[in-house]
């Protein structure tokens, strides 16, 4: 079985940095990734800084 997770990336400084799955500080349910540098997360990237990669991982 394969589970596929998806890691993203902001580029605001230059170099795509991976972003932290940190919730956010009242914990609601969804709480998106986002970059501690511009603010940016999947749903609110003005800039367009926001990137992603989805990983696969195999479970035996």
């Amino acid at each position: 079985m394969t589970t596929t997770r998806r890691k993203w990336f902001c580029a605001c400084s230059g170099q795509p940095r991976e972003l932290n799955e940190e919730k956010l500080v009242d914990e609601e349910e969804g709480a998106e990734p986002f970059c501690p540098r511009c603010g940016a997360t999947p749903s609110s990237d003005p800039k367009k800084t926001l990137t992603y990669r989805d990983q696969e991982t195999w479970d035996d």
